[in-house]
Parts: C-alpha cells; sequence; structure tokens
C-alpha cells in the first residue's frame, strides 16, 4: 500500500510540474508563427472610475479590435490629476476601466507608472495599484525587476528557444528634490545595467537587442530639438531654461505640440549615459507631453519618440489622441516600423479641441510669443 501511495503521490507532483511548465510556458511572450509581433502602446488615459469617459473606452476598444496587438504597454498616469473625492475603490474601478476591453479579448500588457499616479498614493498605495494590475491573468509583468512597476520582459522566438528581444519598463516617479520632475534613480539604473549585462551573457556576447517604455523622458530629448527664434514656425517654449525650441527635422520628424516637460535638467540620473554605455537599447518611447509625437535619433543613434495622450479628460490633440503601434519581424527586429493610430483615422470623427483642450501646457508658449512680441528686444 505505501509503494502504491508512493507512486500515486510521484505522479502528482510529475503531473504538477507539467502543468506549472505548461502554465509558464503560456505566460512566455514569443512572435508569432508566422514570425510577426505587435506592440500597441497606450498612455495618460487619467479618467476616473463610475463615471469613465465613454469616448476613450471606445476609442481603446476600437484600436485594439483593428490592431489585434499581441502585447499592450501602459505607459503611466493611468490614474486622474484631478480627483478631489476619489476613494481606492474609485481608482481601482479607474484602473479595471482600461484592463477589461484587453481581458475579453485575451491580449497581454505591461504597466508601469506615471507622475499622476502618484498623486492619490496615500489614499490607492503603489502597492495597491500593483495589485490590481497582477490579479489579470493577462498582466505579463515580471515579478523579478527592480520594483513593480521596472522589469524586464524578453519576447522569445516562435519557437521558444531563444529572446528575439527584450521590454524595459522604467517608473520615472513623481517630481525631483531640485525641482521639476523626477526621471529614474541610481538604484533604476543600475539595475538596468546589471539587466543588460546578463542578457549579453546569456546571448553569447551579443546584446539583446530592447525597447525602453517609460513615463517621463530624459532631458537629452532635447538633442532632437534645436534652438530658434520666438516667431520661427513650430517654436516651443521652455520654462526649463528660457529658450525657445523647435524640431531638428535632420533627426526628428512627428508633431512637437509643447515643451517636453523631461526628468529636470538639474536632476543627474545618468540614464541616458547607460543607455549608451550598454548599447542594447534599439527604441526608447515615452508619454507625459499629451501633443507631442515626434520620433527621432540621436547622435548616439538611439530612436527616441512620443505616443500622444490616449484620454480625453485630460489635455491633447483634439480628435488626434492616439495609441502608437510597434510591429516588429522576427529576423530582422532592429528594423521595426513605428506608427500612429488615431481617433480620427479609426472612426473617421474630426473635431479640433475637447474643453480639456484649452488649457495645456502649450498655453504657456502661446502668452510668452505675446510677451517677446512686445518686449522681445529687451529679453534678447
Amino acid at each position: 500500500m505505501k509503494k502504491i501511495i508512493s507512486v500515486f503521490l510521484a505522479l502528482v507532483m510529475v503531473l504538477s510540474l507539467a502543468v506549472m511548465g505548461y502554465a509558464s510556458e503560456e505566460k512566455e511572450l514569443r512572435f508569432n508563427s508566422d514570425g510577426t509581433f505587435k506592440i500597441m502602446q497606450i498612455n495618460d488615459t487619467q479618467d476616473v472610475g463610475k463615471r469613465v469617459n465613454k469616448k476613450m473606452i471606445e476609442f481603446i476598444e476600437a484600436a485594439l479590435d483593428k490592431e489585434e496587438p499581441d502585447l499592450v504597454v501602459f505607459v503611466g498616469d493611468q490614474l486622474s490629476d484631478v480627483y478631489p473625492f476619489g476613494k481606492a475603490e474609485d481608482m481601482k474601478k479607474a484602473l479595471e476601466n482600461i484592463l477589461v476591453p484587453l481581458k475579453e479579448r485575451d491580449i497581454p500588457f505591461l504597466m508601469t507608472l506615471g507622475n499622476h499616479d502618484y498623486d492619490h498614493f496615500e489614499k490607492f498605495s503603489l502597492e495597491e495599484q500593483a495589485a490590481v494590475y497582477t490579479s489579470f491573468e493577462n498582466c505579463y509583468a515580471s515579478t523579478d525587476g527592480n520594483d513593480p512597476f521596472t522589469y524586464n520582459v524578453p519576447v522569445k522566438t516562435a519557437d521558444g528557444e531563444n529572446i528575439a528581444f527584450n521590454i524595459y519598463m522604467m517608473d520615472t516617479h513623481a517630481y525631483a528634490e531640485t525641482g521639476g520632475y523626477a526621471g529614474v534613480n541610481e538604484t533604476q539604473v543600475q539595475w538596468y545595467k546589471d539587466t543588460s549585462a546578463a542578457l549579453k551573457a546569456q546571448n553569447g556576447a551579443n546584446v539583446v537587442p530592447s525597447m525602453l517604455f517609460q513615463h517621463i523622458p530624459p532631458k537629452e530629448i532635447y538633442s532632437l530639438l534645436k534652438v530658434c527664434k520666438y516667431n520661427e514656425e513650430g517654436a516651443v517654449y521652455t520654462k526649463y531654461d528660457k529658450s525657445w525650441y523647435k524640431l531638428d527635422e535632420t533627426k526628428a520628424q512627428g508633431q512637437l505640440g509643447e515643451a517636453p516637460c523631461s526628468e529636470d535638467f538639474d536632476n543627474i540620473t545618468g540614464q541616458y549615459e547607460a543607455w549608451v554605455e550598454c548599447g542594447d537599447i534599439m527604441g526608447a518611447f515615452f508619454a507625459h507631453d499629451h501633443v507631442n509625437t515626434f520620433v527621432g535619433t540621436t547622435d548616439e543613434g538611439i530612436v527616441m519618440g512620443y505616443n500622444g495622450g490616449t484620454g480625453f479628460r485630460t489635455y491633447g490633440s483634439g480628435s488626434e489622441r492616439s495609441v502608437r503601434i510597434f510591429e516588429y519581424k522576427e529576423d530582422e527586429v532592429e528594423n521595426y516600423e513605428t506608427r500612429l493610430l488615431t481617433y480620427s483615422e479609426l472612426t473617421g470623427k474630426s473635431f479640433k479641441v475637447t474643453i480639456n483642450d484649452i488649457f495645456t501646457p502649450s498655453l504657456l508658449t502661446h502668452v510668452m510669443r505675446v510677451v517677446y512680441f512686445l518686449f522681445g528686444w529687451i529679453i534678447d
């Protein structure tokens, strides 16, 4: 009898391990059998719970149905900044509003935080936010990262034998002690370096091409712009160094609608320098500045760019609110293609602004243009 019980228990253990192994495989991100993989970036939904903006949900659902992405990355500010009477259950509902459409379609997702996700952490802690995301079975966020919102997830080849490319999700926090936005911290930068080195060692001493998504861009985003006069076409004003910039069209294309609100100029994170040192970042994409959609390549060969805002309860570019699509081929992942999918393109509906679009960060540019027109000869 003891032998029978032992054999039975052994079989149970083997079957359990097999099931666990199968579940682990199910959680892996892999290229499709045709050698393709598609990512959709969504950010700055900034909505509330029970009174969610239905237009935004319809936009997300229509985009998912049209593109059928293999992965969605939420790149911060999933919660509203203006939520004076919001309770924890309301904020939980706000997250569920944007996650349920993915669950219904069985689409995997990753997530990180934006500055406004920190606005209400006393009512709805970061741990509680993480618990909501990970309660969804289609959440593929790694638990082995630097923190719940700073981690990496590899995308395997279709056969599952190798890593085709890697994805970093980075939490850029809220505000810096020096003023402005914090960006990443020293611990995160070291974790990134260590992870990059480990992936390289695993890949036969060859760097693993990687995509990086985070809410707030590093200050080097300004290397894609050039200083200009206030009255030049496309000029925007930044309070960071009280200068006028426009897009450097030799480096970048797309829309510069507002001065980038990057990590604070005086807050030295060393993040960009780490990217250059490790040599694995084939694309770094951001959110935060809702009316910026440009993409460019720095002098060091790193592609950086934006998706515009996706939400309608916060400011944006009218019916040009967007999600960003990334399409990869297994045999040439570094030659990926990226494009915007806008609300107007998807629905055929067009409008210039919503009431939320009136008071935007770009308002500073309009005010300063008048100031410079009147007093520019003194300022200069």
